[in-house]
This record gives C-alpha cells, sequence and structure tokens, in this order.
C-alpha cells in the first residue's frame, strides 16, 4: 500500500510570492483609481458647466420671444419689464446680455439653481451676480482660480459667462 504525502496549505514561499504581487498590484492600481475619482468629479463639472449654458440660452430665446432686446444701460434703473415667465415662475434676466440672474431680487424670481438638476451633495453660493456650485466652493461666495466647482456670472458683458474649476478635484 501506498502512502501519499498531503500538503495541507502554502508554503513560505509561495505566500510571500503572492503578497509581493499585491503589493505591486496596490501600487499600481492606487494611484488610477484616485484619477478616476478625480476625473469623474471633473465630468460632474462639465456637465454642470454645460445644464448652465442650456439654461441661460432657453432663458434668451424666450426673452427676445417676449419681444426684449439688450441695453446699453439700465433702463430707468427699474428692471420690471425685464422678466420672463415660465409658467412655474418667473425668472429676472439682466439687461445688458438677456441672462437670467444668478438670484432675482423681485418677489416669486426663480434662482438660477431653480432651473439645475442637481443633487444635495454640492457646496453653492449664490449672489445676485454669481452662482458657484461644486465639491470646492470658495466660502467667501467670490470666485477664485482654487477649488472644484462651476462659476455663472450672470452680469457678463456682452454675454454671461460659465467658467469650470477644476484646480482642487
Amino acid at each position: 500500500m501506498k502512502k501519499y504525502n498531503k500538503n495541507n496549505g502554502f508554503t513560505l514561499i509561495e505566500l510571500i510570492i503572492v503578497i509581493v504581487i499585491l503589493g505591486i498590484l496596490a501600487v499600481v492600481a492606487a494611484p488610477k483609481f484616485v484619477d478616476i475619482s478625480s476625473d469623474a468629479k471633473i465630468a460632474v463639472m462639465t456637465s454642470l458647466g454645460a445644464q448652465f449654458e442650456s439654461t441661460t440660452n432657453l432663458v434668451q430665446m424666450k426673452a427676445r420671444l417676449k419681444g426684449l432686446r439688450t441695453s446699453a444701460e439700465n433702463p430707468g434703473g427699474i428692471q420690471t419689464d425685464y422678466v420672463v415667465d415660465f409658467g412655474f415662475g418667473s425668472v429676472e434676466i439682466d439687461w445688458r446680455n438677456l441672462c437670467p440672474e444668478s438670484e432675482g431680487e423681485g418677489g416669486d424670481q426663480l434662482d438660477m439653481l431653480d432651473f439645475l438638476d442637481i443633487s444635495d451633495d454640492f457646496e453653492t453660493r449664490v449672489d445676485n451676480q454669481y452662482t458657484l456650485i461644486g465639491y470646492k466652493v470658495p466660502t467667501s461666495g467670490t470666485p477664485t482660480d482654487q477649488g472644484c466647482y462651476v462659476i455663472y456670472d450672470s452680469f457678463g458683458s456682452p454675454n454671461c459667462t460659465i467658467e469650470v474649476v477644476t484646480v482642487d478635484c
């Protein structure tokens, strides 16, 4: 009768080889995962920028259909004529460029954020001129070249501006 020698485990060398291979994979894969996260945030910010652009185009077209035109100066200091109704609310637009103001001063005016499809995961800062939204927004609410966010400037001339800041994504 033959006796068979049973191996009930791995040798020390086999375990070391597996650990070394896993270590090499971790060193190679970890930076790739970090880059993917950053790339995803940049893609989200670019998508938000496109939403801002679509919204401004829609509002500008609706303003032109209403018969509004850009003006070189604030018409009498009153913007009551520069309001566009969307049925679910109205938006105040800037007389320089017919862009929706980031935050309307009047009654039930819609804010720029009311037009965007966004999650609660974003930081936002809004005033009459600027809408800032993203992952890392300046706490002052004043746009800078640092952070990971989109800047919408409704007072831009000759047109409102949309800038995507991705330095810290």
